[in-house]
């Protein structure tokens, strides 16, 4: 297939200028049917509660209790949770502005989108898209530098790669994020407002690339995780030859690595979820026309979308089941989300051992009294 072809049905605009009745009674169907409202609903809910547990988790990561765990995994995990909160505040806004449209609308025409405007409503939604896809590859960068010098990574200049790395993170999704805009800011209307994607081509070549990469990198951290686990048994078996600080950072690049690969494993398998929509209409609607698949395609293209609040809920809960470090810190900041028990064990300081009984039962001046016959034969050995 030619290349310009397939540039032009992906860049192809979906606005509409000269609106006409038919426009207005396809843009309220596709605002105000039940399966949507039900949808609509469900964004509510999962943003809601996406964005108090990615709260929370930042607020875990960043309090004081959190500074055993090294600086740049803090950073990079605050950053895919900022991340996910953003699109759970932008989708929730935008579930209650069409809530309030529909409510204030006097006419269908009135369900109308203004096609910048959805642009401008889109874009820290695609942010935060490309902002946890990039996330996860900046993540995968550090780990790999941990695992490649672990036996220096406890400089005090590695503490800064991590924030290097988030900042260029942000700067890289902040411009493809504003190109993505700026290349669906048409003039004109729209029937539906879609937070993502605008056309169905776009959107399953999207989630191909996203799911392919996530499959791609979730390989290459299990692939970490066994170098590092390979390291570490030829540590245990040759300990002379590694400083401590070795043994450590080997430990934590495990211990690290069982952190992410169960929350990458779950954005990935979200992604397919997601993907499997968007075939799951290619399928059942590929006859479709032109003048109605933005109707059919506007409950499809939600239900991709609730796969960012659905992860931004389970991500925290992952992410401080699969780490005993963070489950202390959790308990530490946010004691009212715990019952009332027995700290971890780690967090208890041992026991001194009980007194030996031969050694207690002894009298004190017997034990002064071998103490210097003792020291009275060395002194004799040393005389001859």
């Amino acid at each position: 297939m030619d290349t310009n072809l397939i540039t032009n049905q992906f860049l192809k605009s979906v606005a509409i200028f000269n609106y006409t009745h038919q426009d207005c009674q396809m843009a309220q169907q596709a605002t105000t049917n039940a399966f949507m409202q039900t949808i609509r609903l469900l964004h509510i809910f999962f943003c809601t509660l996406g964005t108090i547990s990615t709260s929370l988790f930042i607020y875990v990561l960043l309090s004081s209790t959190s500074k055993h765990l090294h600086p740049n995994l803090r950073v990079s995990l605050a950053s895919l949770a900022f991340a996910a909160c953003l699109a759970c505040l932008q989708l929730n806004f935008m579930a209650f502005h069409q809530i309030w449209t529909h409510f204030r609308a006097e006419t269908p025409c009135d369900l109308l989108f203004d096609a910048r405007k959805c642009a401008a409503f889109r874009f820290p939604v695609v942010l935060s898209i490309y902002a946890t896809l990039c996330a996860i590859i900046v993540l995968a960068i550090e780990r790999s530098y941990a695992t490649w010098q672990y036996r220096t990574y406890e400089a005090e200049k590695s503490r800064f790669l991590g924030r290097v790395l988030v900042v260029i993170q942000w700067i890289v999704c902040f411009g493809l994020a504003t190109i993505s805009v700026i290349l669906r800011s048409d003039h004109g209307f729209v029937h539906y407002c879609t937070a993502y994607v605008s056309h169905p081509r776009t959107a399953v070549f999207s989630l191909c690339f996203m799911s392919s990469l996530e499959l791609l990198t979730l390989i290459y951290f299990i692939l970490l995780l066994q170098s590092n686990q390979r390291r570490q048994v030829n540590e245990f078996v040759n300990k002379a030859m590694h400083s401590l600080s070795e043994r450590y950072q080997l430990q934590e690049n495990v211990r690290v690595m069982r952190i992410l690969i169960p929350s990458i494993t779950l954005h990935a398998i979200l992604g397919l979820l997601g993907l499997g929509s968007m075939l799951i209409f290619a399928i059942f609607y590929r006859n479709s026309s032109n003048s109605t698949w933005i109707i059919d395609f506007a409950p499809f293209s939600e239900v991709v979308l609730l796969i960012l609040p659905i992860y931004a809920v389970i991500f925290p809960i992952v992410a401080i089941f699969m780490s005993k470090q963070l489950r202390i810190s959790t308990r530490r900041t946010l004691p009212f989300f715990f019952a009332a028990q027995e700290d971890e064990k780690s967090e208890t300081l041992l026991e001194p051992p009980p007194a030996h009984t031969v050694i207690a039962s002894r009298p004190s001046r017997q034990m002064e009294k071998e103490s210097d016959t003792h020291f009275d034969l060395l002194n004799e050995m040393w005389k001859k």
